[in-house]
């Protein structure tokens, strides 16, 4: 069920996501809930202060079971939030943003409240129930879908009217500014991670640098990722994305390719006149430098409109922005069991603004060929 709670739509409860890591189906309530009702938040969190811990540093620091810390930090793995390996835990560009929102919606809605509305179906639902209109509490019934009984929705909107989100006038409740704002910060928090949890696979290769994404922007981003039984199905999306109508292309990547290479370098001279500009990390720049076949990547003198330039350092994000209608970005480090690629393509008015800001960000800071040793001959 929607309603309306003054401008903004505001979702019940029902949101869900499934896991792309695990194919697991979640209820994002419950996620929530699991988070901010047990030590996992803490957990999380300590991963984050501490340099890669083990579960032995994260017990010194917190004083949690070894066995709880190790159970919250197998379902903080399987949902892209930490990597775990041989030198220690790491967070992830998901873990880090998923910690944002949940710290920024704790100061609004204190955590023990934060826990009662999301321990079971019925507290944000009747929450949202009251936000359009003075309602009874019988009249509360046929407004929602799955409706307790008369005495737990009684119990709900006493506890909400303590707090005060919701008030009582003649018999009726409606929900308060507070309420309302409550309310607000619910959606923003579980409308986030759902995101944050379909696209998992590139939020958990995602640099840690980099995770500024404005997350909900990506509701209708595409996820295209590889795997042992697709290797190429990024590299193939990535083909598919330049045509001859883009007047402009910019990119930073960060991974050898010499298909890839070759295939933009056809359609950039078949479409005469475009801008072309290409940042190189220092590892696929040496490649590039190596190889007769692909020399031609960051040779300044090829083509005046072919702008070829290096980031003088190993990186492990790859973006593509096609005039400033659309933008790819693929994230490439090692996680999980594989060294698979992970890309996100949208046409979303603020991904694209980011990733554009993103790239602007490492064109200042990159040279051109000429600049880096090994010089070009």
């Amino acid at each position: 069920m929607k309603t309306t709670a003054g401008d903004a739509t505001m979702t019940t409860m029902d949101y869900r996501a499934t896991n792309p890591l695990s194919g697991e189906e979640l209820v994002i309530r419950e996620v929530i809930n699991e988070t901010v009702d047990t030590t996992r938040h803490i957990v999380l969190r300590s991963v984050q202060t501490l340099s890669e811990p083990i579960v032995q540093d994260i017990h010194d620091e917190t004083d949690i079971v070894r066995q709880s810390i190790s159970n919250h930090l197998a379902a903080l793995s399987d949902r892209g939030f930490v990597n775990r390996h041989n030198e220690g835990i790491e967070m992830t560009g998901g873990g880090i943003l998923f910690l944002d929102i949940i710290d920024t919606c704790l100061t609004t809605i204190p955590r023990q409240e934060l826990a009662y509305c999301t321990r079971s179906d019925h507290p944000v639902p009747v929450l949202a129930a009251v936000s359009s209109k003075q309602v009874h509490v019988t009249e509360l019934r046929t407004e929602l879908d799955d409706p307790p009984s008369d005495s737990t929705l009684r119990r709900v909107l006493q506890h909400f009217a303590e707090n005060g989100w919701v008030e009582k006038t003649s018999g009726e409740y409606q929900i308060t500014a507070t309420g309302e704002q409550v309310l607000a910060e619910y959606d923003e928090l579980a409308a986030s991670l759902t995101q944050l949890i379909e696209k998992a696979p590139w939020f958990q290769r995602l640099p840690p640098e980099d995770a500024t994404v404005p997350i909900q922007a990506l509701t209708d981003a595409d996820l295209v990722v590889s795997n042992p039984s697709s290797p190429s199905s990024v590299l193939a999306t990535a083909l598919s994305l330049y045509d001859r109508n883009i007047d402009r292309f910019r990119g930073l990547c960060s991974i050898y390719n010499s298909v890839l290479f070759k295939t933009y370098s056809t359609m950039h001279k078949l479409n005469i006149g475009p801008e072309f500009e290409a940042i190189l990390d220092r590892p696929t720049f040496m490649k590039a430098v190596e190889s007769t076949d692909s020399r031609y990547v960051v040779d300044e003198s090829d083509d005046p409109n072919y702008d070829p330039l290096v980031l003088d350092r190993s990186h492990t994000l790859g973006i593509g922005i096609y005039d400033s209608r659309k933008v790819a970005i693929g994230a490439y480090n090692k996680s999980g069991k594989g060294q698979h690629i992970a890309m996100i393509v949208s046409t979303n008015e603020q991904v694209v603004d980011w990733a554009t800001d993103l790239y602007k960000s490492y064109r200042a800071e990159a040279k051109r060929p000429s600049e880096i040793e090994p010089i070009l001959p």
